[in-house]
C-alpha cells in the first residue's frame, strides 16, 4: 500500500489545543462587560452627587431671592414670589455648564420648586448617558435629589 501512513496516537496536549485561546477570549469580553458595570455604577453614583449638589444650589439661590417690599414695609424677610424662576435659571445653566467628559449630563431639570415664608424646596432630576449605552442602545440614567433652604441666618430670630 502506497501513499498511506500511519498516524501517531493523539496525546492528550493534541486534544486541548487551542482551548486556552478560547477562554482568553471569554474571560476578556466578560472583564470588559465587568468593567463598564463598575464605571456605570460610578457614573449613576456620580449623577445622584450632582442632583444633590445642584438641588441645593437651586434651594439657596431661591432662598437667597427675598421680597425687598416686604422688608422694607414690615421688616420680614420673606422668599419672592419669583424666587422658583431664578431656581429653575440656576438649573438650566448646569445642564448646559456641565456636558463634557464620560459622565456628561444631557439634562437637569427642575421638576419642583416651593416656596413658603421662609423655606424653599427644589427637587432636581439629573440624566446621564451610561457607558454601555453605546453597546445596548440609548439608555439614560436618572438621579433625583430634593433640598430644601431656609431664608435669612435663623440664629433664634424668625426669618
Amino acid at each position: 500500500m502506497l501513499g498511506t501512513r500511519e498516524r501517531p496516537a493523539r496525546g492528550r496536549g493534541e486534544a486541548e489545543r487551542g482551548s486556552v485561546a478560547v477562554f482568553s477570549v471569554v474571560f476578556a469580553v466578560a472583564v470588559v462587560f465587568l468593567t463598564a458595570l463598575i464605571v456605570d455604577g460610578g457614573i449613576a453614583l456620580n449623577a445622584r452627587g450632582r442632583a444633590a449638589d445642584i438641588a441645593g444650589q437651586a434651594a439657596r439661590a431661591a432662598a437667597d431671592d427675598i421680597d425687598i417690599a416686604a422688608l422694607r414695609d414690615h421688616g420680614q424677610v420673606l422668599i419672592a414670589a419669583g424666587a422658583c424662576g431664578t431656581a429653575g435659571t440656576l438649573v438650566s445653566q448646569y445642564a448646559h455648564q456641565d456636558s463634557g467628559g464620560l459622565d456628561h449630563v444631557t439634562s437637569a431639570v427642575m421638576q419642583v420648586c416651593g416656596t413658603g415664608a421662609d423655606t424653599a424646596t427644589v427637587r432636581v432630576t439629573i440624566t446621564t448617558k451610561p457607558l454601555i449605552a453605546g453597546v445596548f442602545g440609548g439608555f439614560t440614567e436618572s438621579a433625583t435629589q430634593t433640598a430644601t433652604a431656609e431664608c435669612g441666618i435663623t440664629a433664634g430670630v424668625e426669618c
